[in-house]
C-alpha cells in the first residue's frame, strides 16, 4: 500500500470512533429499550418494524434475527417487517400518499400490546415519523433508530425509546444501526434468561 494513502485509512477509521463511543454511552438506555421489549413479547406482543430505501432492508434483517435465531437455543419471537409486500405499499401510497405507508398498516395490524421499530438515516422519514406517531397513538412500545442529530423525530419525542448513530454518513449510519439492534436482540434473550423477572413486570 502507497504511503499516500495511509491518511485516507486513518480518516476511515477515525470518523468511525464517535458513533461508536456514543453508542457505547447509551448503554443504559438501550439495556432499558430492551427490557422493556422482553416485557412486550412475555405480554404475547410481536415486534413490527419499518423504514425507507436502506433502513427497509434494515427492517427486514432485524425481523429474521428475531424470528430465525442463527445462535442454536435462543428463541423465536414474533416480528413482522412493513416493508415487504409491494402491493400494499404502492397501493397505500397511491391512494394516500407515500407518508402513510407504514401508519395504515400499524392501524390495520397492530396490538396494544406489540412494539413498533422506525429506522431513519436522518430521522427526518416523514412516514417512518407518522409511523411512530399512530403507533405512540395505539399504545405500542415505541423505539426509533435514528442518525445525524435525530432530525424532527428525536426533537419531538415521537418515540419512547430513541437510540441516535451520531453521524451524517448514512454509511456509517447503517453501521452503527446495524449493530444496535443486534444488541437489542441479544439483550431481550439476556432478559428472557432471567428467571421469574418478566412474569412479575407482566402481572403489573
Amino acid at each position: 500500500m502507497r504511503p499516500s494513502a495511509f491518511p485516507a485509512v486513518d480518516h476511515a477509521f477515525a470518523r468511525r470512533l464517535v458513533p461508536g463511543r456514543a453508542l457505547a454511552a447509551d448503554a443504559p438506555r438501550i439495556a432499558r429499550a430492551c427490557y422493556e421489549m422482553a416485557v412486550r413479547f412475555h405480554r404475547g406482543g410481536r415486534l413490527i418494524v419499518f423504514g425507507n430505501g436502506g433502513p427497509a432492508t434494515d427492517a427486514q434483517h432485524v425481523v429474521v434475527e428475531f424470528v430465525h435465531p442463527v445462535v442454536v437455543g435462543k428463541r423465536a419471537l414474533p416480528a413482522i417487517s412493513l416493508t415487504n409486500d409491494a402491493a400494499t405499499l404502492t397501493g397505500i401510497a397511491r391512494a394516500d400518499g407515500f407518508d402513510e405507508v407504514f401508519a395504515a398498516q400499524l392501524r390495520l395490524l397492530a396490538a396494544p400490546q406489540d412494539i413498533a421499530l422506525g429506522l431513519s438515516a436522518d430521522g427526518r422519514c416523514a412516514n417512518v415519523r407518522r409511523g411512530l406517531e399512530t403507533a405512540r397513538h395505539l399504545d405500542l412500545l415505541t423505539v426509533g433508530l435514528l442518525g445525524g442529530d435525530g432530525g424532527e423525530i428525536a426533537r419531538d419525542g415521537l418515540a419512547d425509546h430513541v437510540v441516535i448513530a451520531r453521524s451524517d454518513d448514512p454509511g456509517i449510519v447503517k453501521e452503527v444501526h446495524m449493530t444496535t439492534y443486534h444488541i437489542l436482540w441479544e439483550l431481550v434473550h439476556v432478559f428472557f434468561a432471567q428467571p421469574g423477572l418478566l412474569e412479575r413486570e407482566a402481572s403489573r
